[in-house]
């Protein structure tokens, strides 16, 4: 790999005195860290002082949710994509749809990274230190093309990517606020799928060297200009993540090392009448999701084998339209 970038999940280089995305020594006291929730994100939805739960059920204040960072890459190129990115948030999901597309995957990676990284110093049982950490090194290797990605932040990149204009599927909607509960992060890390809500803004992620984008693209994108209620966004969500569990082929790629900096390329998928992009996709899949994001009874949601409620359509097919007050 070209020394352009940092090979640090390959040599499992993590410590709290180094750069999670450059490598740099980090000196104690002269250098800084990086929120994993951004904190322009924490002041707009009043997250600062609220709790997540981690894998090993630690609850760790969001403030607190931290990753060694250096001073050039925080406040210089991590500053740069958060201020694009917060300025099109707050203009809402047109704004963010519209926007540098690369920008948006490089926010989105940070994010979905660092709680990853965060996850590599803290124990996978809290009752048992010595029995390892929640990610392990070695389960960290998996996400090295990630890294790599996240690095074009700091190494000039070019994506060239055979399905899509970036190696990750994007889809950006429009959300009914709904107070009090006005952020919501969901993920899986094994399949490489992120849910956002923020505020009247909801982005859903697959880093999949663009499969859903591809195959997926009209189903999402019938979505877009409607303003959808919370747990519509969550099926949505439902059915990202169990469409991204049956993805059959794995994307192929390329750096190659120009005096510019890094041309990334992902190849075509091998793909064949045979062996298509995705296998099949239960209605049990997404259920079992859906009950899961939106904290509804299995027996609602699945009422019985091989079907499922939507909040998307009515029984005619057409939008339906949800007050917002409406599972209060």
């Amino acid at each position: 790999m070209t020394g352009k970038f940092f090979d640090g999940v390959l040599e499992h280089k993590f410590s709290e005195s180094t750069c999670f995305l450059c490598g740099a020594h980090i000196q104690p006291g002269k250098d800084t860290v990086e929120h994993v929730i951004p904190k322009w994100v924490q002041n707009e939805f009043d997250l600062w002082n609220v709790r997540i739960h981690l894998l090993n059920g630690t609850l760790i204040k969001y403030r607190n949710l931290v990753i060694p960072c250096c001073q050039p890459c925080n406040n210089e190129h991590l500053a740069k994509v958060e201020q694009v990115v917060q300025a099109n948030v707050l203009a809402g999901a047109e704004a963010v749809r519209a926007m540098d597309r690369v920008v948006l995957m490089q926010w989105l990676l940070k994010i979905f990274f660092g709680f990853l990284y965060r996850e590599v110093f803290l124990p996978a049982d809290r009752a048992k230190p010595h029995v390892g950490t929640i990610v392990t090194a070695e389960d960290m290797e998996q996400f090295q093309l990630l890294h790599y990605m996240l690095q074009s932040v700091r190494v000039p990149t070019k994506f060239d990517a055979f399905i899509n204009d970036i190696p990750a599927s994007i889809f950006v909607f429009e959300l009914k606020e709904h107070e009090p509960f006005r952020f919501d992060y969901k993920d899986d890390v094994i399949h490489g799928c992120l849910c956002l809500r923020l505020g009247r803004v909801g982005i859903l992620v697959a880093f999949d060297s663009g499969a859903q984008a591809f195959v997926g693209a009209d189903y999402f994108s019938e979505y877009y200009g409607r303003a959808l209620h919370p747990i519509q966004f969550d099926e949505l969500a439902a059915s990202m993540f169990a469409k991204a569990r049956t993805l059959l082929v794995n994307p192929k790629t390329m750096f190659v090392e120009t005096p510019q900096g890094i041309d990334f390329y992902v190849l075509p998928f091998a793909t064949s009448p045979s062996r298509p992009m995705f296998g099949e996709m239960l209605p049990e899949a997404v259920g079992e999701f859906l009950c899961r994001f939106a904290r509804l009874p299995r027996e609602v949601v699945i009422p019985e084998p091989g079907k499922r409620i939507t909040f998307l359509v009515t029984d005619d097919g057409q939008f339906r339209d949800i007050p917002i007050d409406a599972f209060d």
